[in-house]
């Protein structure tokens, strides 16, 4: 609105548009997969109205239970190294070598790809017989192992995957927040006597936090979110031992079309993920004041 002008008729035309699809393909599923979680429903038969118990239930289901355990299992493993694997990574670009350039492109290539193509190309390399991983292994006398059948190794092996495939995201954004920091600062250490670690420890990472809180609650967010790659390279296997919350909720909908159930964990997840971006939030806020 132009400074003076009460009329909102422009405002209100140009952001009708976004409105409309907010309104269609965001606001309302929403809404309608909350009511729907409220009910017995298996999309083909009439809806019946069972109040909390599809939420009871899920409170008594041990799948339920296990799924929700990997998931975090998943997003404990992930969070912590995509974050510190990001980190190095956007140091390396920042720096004064000559391949900086070279590794930008090395380390966020793997991000443009899709996941079905990456979690395709790991669950080959993880093969057990013909996977290149184990031969490579064999020239030490390492017995073939079973990196996505083995339930000791198989959820390590798809964190594996997804740090190759998903650090570079963080590289970009760290990178970003690095490259905001005044070289005064850097140069005035250096002028101090401040060796390279010692300006990472006292002016990249205090300067760097607002960056680090906001990578940290997207990759929460994402993490808790994984299921494709999990999907493609075990299945949920071996014995359910990488089934993950989602893969459990798309099961149960789409495989079993008990709809209200899945709206019910799927909510139930919706909130998990908003309580830790809220505390994650809170926290990054107040290391920021």
């Amino acid at each position: 609105m132009i400074p003076g002008n009460k009329d909102n008729r422009d405002g209100l035309i140009f952001a009708a548009p976004f409105m409309l699809v907010f309104i269609l393909f965001m606001l309302y599923p929403l809404l309608n997969g909350f009511y729907i979680s409220f009910f017995k429903w298996d999309i083909l038969s009439t809806k019946k109205f069972l109040g909390l118990q599809n939420y009871i239930k899920l409170f008594q289901d041990q799948t339920f239970y296990s799924s929700l355990l990997h998931t975090l299992q998943f997003v404990i493993i992930t969070t912590p190294v995509l974050l510190l694997l990001g980190f190095i990574m956007a140091l390396f670009v920042n720096s004064k070598s000559p391949f900086k350039n070279l590794g930008e492109n090395i380390f966020f290539i793997p991000y443009i790809f899709s996941m079905t193509v990456i979690s395709t190309l790991w669950a080959w390399l993880f093969q057990k017989q013909y996977g290149l991983i184990n031969h490579v292994i064999a020239y030490f006398n390492i017995e073939p192992i079973g990196w996505l059948t083995d339930t000791t190794w198989a959820m390590w092996s798809v964190c594996f995957a997804t740090f190759w495939w998903t650090a570079g995201f963080n590289m970009i954004l760290m990178s970003a927040g690095i490259r905001q920091i005044s070289k005064e600062v850097y140069e005035s250490a250096q002028i101090d006597g401040a060796s390279y670690f010692q300006q990472i420890k006292s002016i990249t990472i205090p300067l760097l936090k607002p960056t680090i809180a906001l990578c940290l609650i997207l990759q929460v967010i994402a993490s808790f979110n994984v299921y494709g790659q999990v999907y493609v390279m075990t299945g949920g296997g071996p014995y359910g031992s990488t089934r993950v919350l989602i893969q459990y909720i798309y099961e149960t909908g789409f495989q079993y079309f008990k709809m209200g159930y899945s709206a019910a964990m799927s909510y139930i997840l919706f909130f998990i993920i908003m309580l830790c971006s809220l505390l994650l939030s809170k926290i990054g806020g107040n290391r920021n004041a």
